[in-house]
């Protein structure tokens, strides 16, 4: 898999082509290698260049922005997100890193690793011990002190690059002005002033509109002189852009001034309507806040998301630092950290209240955009027992979130950080314990799993609350049936119901509906799931309910399987992966693979289903959740490869298989679909190679495909040895007759 991030960047990349040289040179004559330097000078986007740049030189490469990541104990989760892997069992754990990359050789970026060097030191270093052709680039303002790491010290861009970076900024800045033999002396003499630092010069450029550049070079020496004594011993470049942000703080008005301090609470970016609800207050009402962040947006101060097709903001890092050390100087940055947990607890709990409501999908997007700023709100009621009980609360309304990112793992982690305080009320702590207890059965630790339902069962005895023995009742139906006991599961399930229905908890009544009726299915009794199933269709689909809907369409089209109506599940479970996709639910969509697969037996398809077997494989792999120890699941299982491979020869199941752990989960979407053919040879293409392939195929040759493709030479050439190699070819015109075989 390779991650190209082109995209991540608004502006245009000016210069450095001596330091891509260099830089692209280190990255491939060693296995880790640190852009070292201050705030501003360009690390993050000479890395990303590149690494855009030698991903063509490699079988596999990754970027990990770690900015917005704040517990070191979430690295390897967050590291396994974008590398789409499994989460590590522990913070130590490399093993999903490990078989992912093996002795293939690989390229991972860690960006922004300043404020998590131990831990990244720990990772990486352990990283490289096992993947001996991984080439690991970091950008820092510390050095890893890894054995074997190069450094290099990034520079600040040369007279002429920076010259010309203050003329394209500020050309767009204002379309009138334009660089000229008559203004270039005194933009050299600005940019020296700035010690060509990058983020200094491109603060300075959207000031064109106010003032000349001779005008920003007297400016400029006044906020120098100003911050002099602060910053004295500081090396100059910091000196310079410290001077700049002052600069930029200075010309900024008081109403600009303290929204820039309280938006440095946020995380991972912003909405507008985020910003009007956390950040209006003492000094900047409501009503102006619009104005300030037009005002911020003007000076190249915060930015439009690239990345967000909706209106979503955010800062550069070092941006939002000195903006947060104003709020560390006025004592304020407990106040806002709280404004903006109590603004995401808001959030999560209308997601739980609106939950089984046609907007769903609406919802899951919008706490997926949200996830760092829900990290940060987690992150600032665990550690503090005051704040913790909110922590709790906030955990019991996310289960479905935290099941859609993958994030069971982080899910225990903050639920564990929470509870290890012993405030919270017993329903505020039985909110958070039903949820880790849920997480853990799925993630099949049934260990925790256990010790969560015994402190929930002893809430219960202790506090006599309806709502806390609904939510213990929740949790040991998930377990009895996770221990393969669905009778006494179903049993609980009906009792919770019946509690969650009085209270008016209509989320997990709706949940526990379905759920109950996969638990009697699980007992093989058909006929009371049966007519579970229907009560629970009563509730959703006047509703426009179909999250859970999905998992009872599964569910349905499972017995149907066993049954012998095969045809029946077939319909039902490609209804429910058509629905699971917009969901992005990989639970589910690895369920209705694994039960197609069966079918697929069932009907005489054995290559179809063997590649769908290894499809469903990769998504239990990434999530953590082995169908191996699903009871009843893990069963029929067993049977669906049994019947596969009766169809097929040993060796052949097994490369079909292993195709289908390595297709892109779409193409295997399609499949199971019925909307395209299974891919032969050229399914263990990417989607670059197979149009390469393509070209190959009509004749084509390397340099007629760089100029169709604006690509260079050398890249189309690491591209058609790649391609012959997974194809096993000897050369490149046997590439044709594969294509017809396998079109």
């Amino acid at each position: 898999m390779v991650a190209v991030s082109h995209d991540r960047f608004l502006s245009s990349f000016v210069g450095r082509r001596e330091e891509l040289r260099d830089v692209r040179d280190l990255v491939l004559a060693n296995p880790l290698v640190t852009l070292l330097g201050v705030g501003g000078l360009g690390k993050t986007r000479l890395a990303y260049r590149a690494y855009d740049d030698l991903t063509a030189s490699v079988d596999g490469a990754w970027s990990v922005d770690l900015a917005d990541l704040v517990e070191a104990p979430l690295l390897g989760a967050t590291v396994a997100a974008a590398m789409e892997v499994p989460a590590p069992a522990d913070e130590h754990d490399v093993t999903p890193f490990v078989d992912l990359v093996g002795e293939r050789s690989a390229l991972l970026l860690l960006d922004n690793c300043e404020h998590l060097v131990d831990a990244c030191a720990s990772f990486v270093a352990t990283l490289l011990t096992r993947c001996p052709n991984l080439h690991v680039l970091t950008t820092s303002r510390q050095a890893l002190d890894v054995l074997g790491e190069r450094v290099y010290l990034v520079p600040a861009l040369n007279a002429e690059d920076a010259v010309e970076l203050f003329g394209q900024r500020a050309s767009s800045a204002l379309t009138t002005w334009s660089l000229s033999d008559q203004n270039r002396d005194s933009v050299g003499a600005l940019c020296t002033a700035l010690e060509a630092v990058p983020l200094a010069i491109e603060l300075a450029a959207v000031q064109i509109r106010t003032f000349t550049p001779p005008a920003m070079l007297a400016r400029l020496a006044d906020s120098t002189a100003v911050l002099g004594g602060a910053l004295r011993g500081e090396p100059s470049r910091r000196r310079s852009m410290e001077a700049c942000i002052q600069w930029s703080h200075d010309l900024c008005n008081e109403d600009e001034r303290l929204l820039w301090s309280r938006l440095s609470v946020f995380s991972g970016g912003f909405s507008l309507d985020a910003v009007e609800e956390v950040c209006a207050g003492p000094g900047l009402p409501r009503d102006q806040i619009l104005g300030a962040l037009a005002g911020l947006i003007d000076k190249s101060l915060v930015r439009r998301d690239p990345g967000d097709v909706d209106a979503r903001y955010r800062m550069l890092e070092v941006i939002r630092q000195f903006g947060r050390a104003r709020l560390v100087d006025s004592g304020e940055l407990t106040e806002w950290r709280r404004r903006h947990r109590d603004y995401f607890l808001v959030l999560a709990e209308r997601f739980d209240a609106d939950w089984i409501s046609p907007r769903q999908l609406e919802w899951i997007g919008l706490l997926h955009r949200e996830h760092a700023n829900v990290r940060a709100a987690m992150e600032f009621g665990v550690h503090d027992p005051d704040e913790a009980p909110l922590a709790m609360r906030m955990c019991g309304v996310l289960e479905h979130f935290f099941t859609t990112t993958g994030g069971g793992g982080e899910a225990l982690h903050w639920i564990e950080l929470a509870l290890a305080h012993s405030s919270g009320t017993p329903l505020e702590r039985a909110s958070a314990l039903r949820v880790g207890a849920f997480i853990a059965v799925l993630m099949s630790d049934l260990d925790v799993a256990g010790r969560m339902t015994d402190a929930l069962n002893g809430l219960a005895a202790q506090a006599g609350d309806d709502e806390v023995t609904a939510f213990a009742l929740f949790a040991e139906a998930f377990l009895r049936t996770w221990q393969d006991d669905p009778v006494t599961g179903a049993a609980r399930a009906a009792a919770a119901i019946d509690l969650f229905e009085k209270n008016g908890d209509l989320s997990r009544s709706v949940n526990l509906k379905f759920c109950r009726g996969m638990m009697l299915s699980w007992a093989e009794r058909r006929d009371e799931a049966a007519s579970a199933y229907a009560h629970f269709f009563e509730v959703a689909r006047p509703r426009g309910e179909r999250w859970h809907t999905g998992y009872a369409l599964w569910s349905m089209g499972l017995d149907a399987l066993i049954e012998g109506r095969v045809d029946e599940a077939v319909a039902l479970e490609r209804q429910a992966l058509q629905d699971k996709v917009e969901f992005g639910d990989l639970l589910c969509i690895g369920l209705t693979l694994e039960v197609l697969a069966w079918a697929g037996a069932e009907q005489g398809h054995g290559r179809d289903a063997a590649v769908l077997l290894g499809a469903a494989e990769a998504i239990w792999a990434f999530i953590g959740m082995p169908i191996a120890s699903m009871p009843f699941l893990s069963h029929r299982r067993e049977l669906g490869v049994a019947a596969t491979t009766a169809l097929l020869s040993g060796s052949e199941f097994q490369e079909l298989v292993e195709r289908g752990r390595a297709m892109p989960l779409p193409d295997a979407i399609e499949l199971a679909l019925g909307r395209a053919r299974q891919q032969q040879l050229t399914g263990l293409l990417t989607r670059r190679e197979r149009e390469i392939a393509q070209l190959v195929a009509a004749g084509a040759t390397n340099k007629d495909i760089a100029d169709r493709l604006v690509l260079s030479v050398r890249t189309v050439e690491t591209h058609v040895d790649h391609i012959l190699r997974k194809l096993e070819l000897g050369s490149r015109g046997e590439v044709a007759g594969v294509l017809a075989q396998d079109p």
